[in-house]
């Protein structure tokens, strides 16, 4: 019995200690993770950092890990990478900076172009290995494009850009959905919003007219909205239009990140109605729910684990359409998670999440950091209170808290006192002899 207690016992001063570090650590936060610290067209003081140490992953071949958990892990590890750097690029004045940013940009096109980039994609679509791996390896070829001054342009990147461009819109043109499938007889409306921001970037470094293409997507799928939540649904059929699946978190959060680059008014209008129907306040965080509110689902390879409603995958890549349409509050709440959960680790000048324990976490943090619109965009910031209010009720709540946790033990410490203090001997009074005498 007696080992069943000290090991009872060491069971509690473990938990005690680790949830008293959380809550400790939560606190801390509060005060010093900001989204003051990533101004809007800036680099982020932890961005490079966290891109050094993405490199060394992909490099040692962590991508392939990735691939394993979800069709396209490998090439996301590196697109998102790559679409990252063309962030700081576009956000710094550094020459220096702006030149490794076209390196990197380089590296990750020659991986996406070879035979493991495009592994799970294939020619069997209207555009070749569909709109996804075209729509993403197009726009970072366009992002490439634009960091470089005219003179730095190889032609045969420039020849690449206009002849995938092409076919992108010829393909948008001929379907009656104005929608392209990702593999064959599939097709997520979130992959096209990628292929048209690299159509809209396409007009602006070369005047083209690809605006009635993007007019075409944006008129067919506001008549054809999810009837549930007025959002974009998750998934269609690209030849009849029939909804398979309505909106999901894990595909609004990152069609909501490119949608203002084709239309700043409806997206202004789909991310308000989007805030309102899975963004939910948890003791002042507002992380994402993967099904809409009064629907629950199962979790798949899009959304990942779902946790009481909540996807965490969705959670996590919401700081990226939060900075898209300049949401402080979603974007710091988002930090403040990642950074009290997401158990950081800085050694020297790299930064990681998660123990680095999944790639993808890291690369989509980095990502939503660093965001900003590739072509030119003018729309009001997302209006929202601050979290400042939370706070204190943050610190009164954690106070509580720990004094739950640890009241058995105060209470010991306390019932010992007081024994100690009953056992310890009366002091004698002293004897006056002369009454005695």
């Amino acid at each position: 019995m007696g080992k069943w207690k000290q090991l009872g016992r060491g069971i509690y001063l473990a938990l005690a200690v680790g949830i008293s570090a959380l809550v400790v650590r939560a606190n801390l936060c509060l005060w010093t993770v900001s989204a003051a610290s990533y101004p809007y067209g800036q680099v982020g003081e932890d961005v490079l950092w966290q891109l050094h140490h993405i490199k060394g992953r992909l490099i040692a071949g962590e991508g392939e890990q990735m691939q394993a958990l979800f069709p396209e892990g490998w090439f996301f590890s590196h697109i998102v990478y790559g679409n990252s750097w063309i962030n700081v690029a576009l956000s710094t004045k550094s020459a220096a900076l702006r030149q490794q940013a076209i390196q990197e940009v380089r590296w990750v096109l020659e991986q996406a172009d070879s035979p493991q980039g495009r592994a799970p994609f294939t020619s069997d679509t209207q555009v070749r290995y569909g709109v996804f791996y075209l729509g993403w390896t197009n726009r970072l070829l366009g992002g490439l494009l634009k960091i470089q001054h005219p003179k730095e342009r190889a032609p045969q990147d420039v020849a690449r850009f206009h002849a995938q461009s092409s076919e992108l819109a010829r393909a948008f043109a001929a379907s009656p959905t104005a929608t392209l499938d990702a593999y064959p007889g599939q097709a997520w409306p979130c992959d096209q919003t990628v292929a048209l921001a690299s159509l809209a970037l396409h007009d602006e470094l070369f005047g083209s007219n690809y605006r009635r293409t993007i007019e075409k997507w944006i008129d067919y799928t506001q008549e054809h909205l999810d009837p549930q939540t007025g959002l974009i649904p998750h998934k269609i059929d690209a030849a009849t239009g029939e909804i398979e699946i309505g909106a999901r978190g894990s595909s609004q959060v990152y069609l909501l990140a490119f949608l203002p680059e084709l239309d700043p008014a409806f997206a202004t209008q789909q991310y308000a109605r989007f805030r309102q129907q899975f963004a939910i306040e948890v003791i002042g965080f507002l992380p994402i729910r993967e099904y809409p509110l009064q629907a629950d689902g199962q979790g798949d390879v899009d959304s990942g684990p779902i946790i009481f409603g909540i996807g965490p995958t969705s959670t996590i890549v919401s700081i990226a359409p939060a900075r898209a349409h300049r949401d402080a509050q979603v974007f710091e709440s988002t930090l403040l998670l990642a950074e009290i959960f997401g158990f950081p680790q800085v050694k020297g000048q790299e930064k990681s999440y998660a123990f680095g324990w999944l790639l993808v976490i890291d690369d989509f943090l980095v990502w939503g950091k660093s965001l900003v619109p590739w072509t030119e965009v003018n729309y009001p910031p997302y209006s929202t209170p601050t979290m400042e209010l939370k706070r204190w009720f943050w610190h009164l709540s954690s106070g509580a808290l720990l004094l739950l946790i640890w009241s058995p033990l105060i209470g010991k410490v306390l019932r010992f006192g007081r024994l100690k203090l009953n056992r310890s001997p009366k002091p004698r009074l002293p004897v006056d002899r002369d009454e005695n005498s």
